[in-house]
């Protein structure tokens, strides 16, 4: 499997503390299958604003010790990108790192973002040659159960991702992330979902689930389905081309 949406580098951002941690967490969906991450720490304005230099400088230790537990793993260099106007600039300015020397990056908006804002912010990224990944789509109140918006952002020229831990079914009680669940299920079944990656950030809360994703998939919706959203369309991204 290739996980194209994780926070694995280590004292950068709301993932892992320390390397142990990061190993820790990358072994954990190494068990699981994943043989491919993109790490995609966050860059959020007021937020998470670590040099782009320690950012770097984490991410080469935590590859050059992940690499040599896991020699079959590859781990590649990206960031996920919180939208604000300032963004295009530092894009255009090679400020922000696109995803593994792609033309793809990851963007996230707040969950509160409006459709408006939404919209044009895609449409500006892609007016200066950036082709968006829209991380987690789930999250965003403005796309809820809206498969017309969310086609119109794919026509655009946008790729839509969902969170493994979402794919999971929803605990009958007390199960803070049940309406993510119910809006990932939706698009599942829209086929409007182009990747799913785990977000992952630590062995607590926020494990990578890619496993029981893939499972869940593979069961509701068939193996070419599962292949397509766990390692196909992700590889033809990482390759640069379109799916």
């Amino acid at each position: 499997m290739i996980d194209i949406h994780s926070h694995i580098v280590f004292d950068v951002d709301d993932g892992p503390r320390s390397l142990q941690e990061s190993l820790d967490l990358i072994g954990e969906s190494y068990a699981q299958g994943v043989r491919t991450i993109v790490s995609t720490s966050h860059r959020r304005k007021g937020m998470f604003e670590e040099p782009e230099e320690k950012i770097f400088e984490h991410y080469t230790i935590v590859k050059e010790e992940a690499e040599k537990r896991y020699p079959d793993l590859t781990l590649h260099f990206g960031g996920e990108l919180y939208f604000t106007n300032s963004l295009l600039g530092k894009i255009e300015k090679k400020l922000v790192p696109n995803m593994a020397d792609t033309r793809y990056y990851l963007i996230e908006f707040s969950m509160s973002t409006p459709w408006k804002e939404m919209h044009t912010a895609l449409k500006n990224l892609l007016a200066v040659g950036v082709t968006p990944i829209i991380a987690h789509i789930e999250r965003y109140n403005a796309l809820e159960f809206d498969a017309k918006r969310v086609q119109d952002l794919i026509d655009m020229g946008c790729y839509t991702q969902i969170n493994s831990s979402h794919v999971l079914k929803a605990k009958l009680f007390g199960d803070k992330e049940k309406v993510f669940k119910k809006r990932a299920r939706f698009f599942l079944e829209e086929d409007l979902v182009h990747c799913v990656a785990s977000d992952m950030h630590n062995l607590d809360k926020r494990r990578p689930y890619m496993k029981e994703a893939y499972q869940l998939i593979l069961k509701d919706f068939g193996r070419k389905r599962a292949h397509e959203l766990f390692h196909l369309n992700p590889a033809t991204l990482l390759e640069n081309d379109y799916l």
